[in-house]
């Protein structure tokens, strides 16, 4: 039996494959090596996972995250996942490339994640070929849904925002500036925080003022990242990811701007990866 999960900041989509078919689905919080300790990372697999797999019987495991770029940040969700699957056969491989793989097969391309953060990469029809490093929600993941949140939040500490927008905010989200400052600045995982806010974002795409906050997040997305890559123009554009996915009128229009392709948007990669590691 294979093991494979997508996972991003947020949260952990994991299949248990039989026979190339979905046995199981399980989900999880997301396991971001920046933000998890492996020790953390296995007491939370350990509960989550009891009565819903057998770790013996399992021969492969193939985790795709956000966060994986380098060896030791590959190391700590190694480390975890031995904690619950001894010596399994365990492969941890890097978001991009799920997204890469799951868009577009053994074909080229551009690919992109817009979820809790974000992403792109030029995909060569094998591997990654040319990539950014990610800076995070605080210095880069532009046109994620924690970039986008905390535009908007900003905005509205600083009274910038127009009075109609205030007004459905304060019913819906029903917080104070005193409640956001103390949950960002005193609470682990500001950027879910953050990305929570695009709820309310999406409620209220219609009024310019939104809908102009959201494409200059989305600009960014395309200036900062997309644009970086030999032959972004000539090149399929895909998108995986909530954001990318919800909010794709908005992104069609970004991308227009730069020339850009898209072909498919995804909000999971994971059925592009079951048909990738079925046929490998």
């Amino acid at each position: 039996m294979i093991l494979l999960a997508d996972s991003g900041s947020t949260k952990t989509d994991w299949w248990l494959i039989e026979n190339g078919n979905v046995a199981r689905e399980i989900k999880t919080v997301g396991f971001n090596p920046y933000y998890v300790s492996f020790e953390k990372m296995a007491m939370v697999l350990k509960t989550d996972f009891f009565g819903k797999l057998i770790p013996e019987q399992i021969d492969r495991v193939f985790f795709y995250g956000a966060g994986c770029s380098s060896p030791s940040k590959k190391a700590v969700i190694e480390k975890g996942l031995r904690k619950i699957f001894g010596k399994t056969h365990i492969e941890v491989e890097h978001d991009l490339l799920a997204a890469a793989r799951a868009l577009f097969g053994n074909s080229k391309g551009i690919a992109g994640i817009l979820g809790t953060g974000s992403n792109a990469c030029l995909y060569d029809g094998k591997d990654v070929a040319e990539s950014l490093f990610s800076l995070g929600y605080m210095f880069g993941d532009e046109g994620s849904g924690a970039h986008l949140g905390k535009t908007y939040i900003g905005l509205h500490l600083k009274n910038r925002i127009p009075e109609e927008i205030k007004k459905a905010f304060d019913q819906q989200c029903g917080l104070s500036h005193e409640e956001i400052l103390t949950t960002l600045y005193q609470q682990p995982n500001p950027n879910r925080f953050l990305a929570s806010f695009t709820r309310f974002l999406k409620t209220q795409l219609n009024h310019p003022f939104i809908f102009q906050l959201v494409e200059n997040c989305f600009d960014a997305f395309f200036e900062e990242q997309v644009t970086k890559f030999t032959g972004y123009q000539t090149l399929p554009f895909g998108c995986i990811g909530s954001i990318g996915f919800h909010f794709k009128k908005v992104l069609m229009v970004s991308a227009k701007k730069y020339g850009v392709t898209p072909t498919v948007f995804q909000t999971s990669p994971m059925k592009g990866l079951l048909e990738y590691h079925s046929g490998k």
